[in-house]
């Protein structure tokens, strides 16, 4: 009774949490909206940069063959929900940019980085029936996560360099942390050692 009644603890521990990390993840995704919005509106992306969805779209697109390969089914949604978004601002950027031949470029670049990795975890073990090893995964996605919430580092930059945090917005900054501290949660439930690197 106890042996069971504590599973069922555990299990509804690891629901709330993931029900947290998904909502939390999806709002930091979202925050891109208003900004295409805005350049909508405004028929020009002005001084956004679009390095930032690109890099997303890179994040997104790891994480999701991660949650498919592990399996995790709040990995792979959450991560596809961010892949749609991602591409969707880049479009929006695409439209109103003078530089577009550079945006489709550097998106030949991200193509070049998800194609090969993707392609192994997914065609290779279908072609050549073997098990790729998902540890190898695992670093992969952690390395361009490092890189993924480095994209706006040009933000801080600017917030030192004028002594004005104007240019950095408190709500995205806030569900950025409350993002990293639910998958830490989770990555320790569900005993994941690549989600807990992911979000420290």
């Amino acid at each position: 009774g106890v042996a069971c009644e504590s599973g069922v603890s555990k299990m509804d521990e690891v629901q709330l949490v993931s029900w947290l990390a998904t909502v939390f993840t999806i709002a930091l995704f979202s925050s891109g909206i208003l900004t295409s919005w805005k350049v909508h509106v405004s028929k020009s992306v002005g001084s956004v940069p679009y390095v930032p969805f690109l890099a997303a779209i890179v994040n997104c697109s790891l994480w999701m063959t991660y949650g498919l390969m592990k399996p995790d089914s709040t990995v792979l949604f959450v991560n596809l929900v961010g892949l749609v978004l991602n591409i969707a601002y880049t479009c929006v950027y695409h439209t109103y940019t003078e530089k577009k031949f550079t945006l489709r470029r550097d998106c030949g670049v991200a193509l070049c980085i998800v194609l090969p990795v993707t392609s192994y975890f997914y065609i290779f073990p279908v072609v050549w029936l073997y098990d790729p090893d998902i540890n190898y995964l695992g670093i992969v996605c952690n390395i361009f996560t490092i890189l993924f919430f480095a994209s706006p580092l040009s933000t801080m930059a600017d917030v030192i360099k004028t002594r004005s945090t104007q240019s950095m917005s408190f709500v995205l900054s806030l569900t950025s942390m409350l993002c990293t501290s639910s998958w830490t949660l989770y990555g320790v439930l569900v005993a994941d050692f690549y989600m807990i690197v992911r979000a420290v």
